[in-house]
């Protein structure tokens, strides 16, 4: 099924080949995610190239071709971050549920925000009520909230070059924690929750 079902039929814009497109990643698109016109498979299926995997139509599989080195050793398949099969039982849906769950960890704790009210709220959106909140719209806002991440913070850089800005980001943090301490400021260390990044 998710490598054969059609995508990209109703007005969502998603191709299986070849790695995400600025079209893809636009508001407008992203939207259509939180407001279900996107199917399940089709917000796998961008979550899953922006994650690196890539299809093979001769093969007709997907492969971890690109994949975030440390996503890529838990996942050497693209897991199901919407859970497909829309049966919430512990059996079947608590893989679907870990899977989403590491995708969200993966966000830095400086970008734990809400992409979603920054980038939709021209749309329209104010978020779920409780009343009509269910697994499968909590992790659509989830799928999309990472992928605004991924769109604003990781789209169009290497893995490479991530790691420096991330090392150089570092560097910056020690140098101005380092210069409050020379001023004789009490640093309070904060507790961050665990971030598992995909690189």
């Amino acid at each position: 099924y998710h490598v054969t079902a059609p995508v990209g039929n109703n007005g969502f814009i998603i191709s299986r080949q070849g790695g995400p497109t600025k079209e893809e990643l636009s508001d407008e698109n992203l939207y259509k995610i939180i407001d279900r016109t996107a199917s399940d498979l089709e917000v796998n299926t961008l979550v899953w190239k922006c994650l690196g995997y890539r299809f093979d139509a001769t093969q007709q599989e997907w492969t971890p071709a690109e994949v975030f080195p440390k996503w890529k050793e838990r996942f050497p398949t693209p897991p199901d971050m919407i859970g497909m099969q829309r049966i919430y039982s512990k059996e079947i849906d608590g893989p679907s549920l870990r899977n989403n769950q590491a995708l969200v960890k993966s966000i830095p704790v400086d970008n734990k925000k809400s992409y979603l009210k920054e980038y939709m709220e021209p749309f329209g959106f104010k978020g779920y009520k409780v009343a009509e909140l269910t697994p499968n719209l909590t992790r659509r806002a989830q799928c999309t909230n990472w992928l605004l991440f991924y769109r604003e913070e990781l789209f169009g850089y290497t893995v490479e070059e991530l790691k420096e800005r991330r090392r150089l980001k570092q560097e910056q943090e020690e140098k101005e924690r380092q210069r409050r301490l020379d001023q004789g400021e009490e640093i309070k260390e904060e507790w961050k929750p665990p971030v598992k990044e995909v690189f």
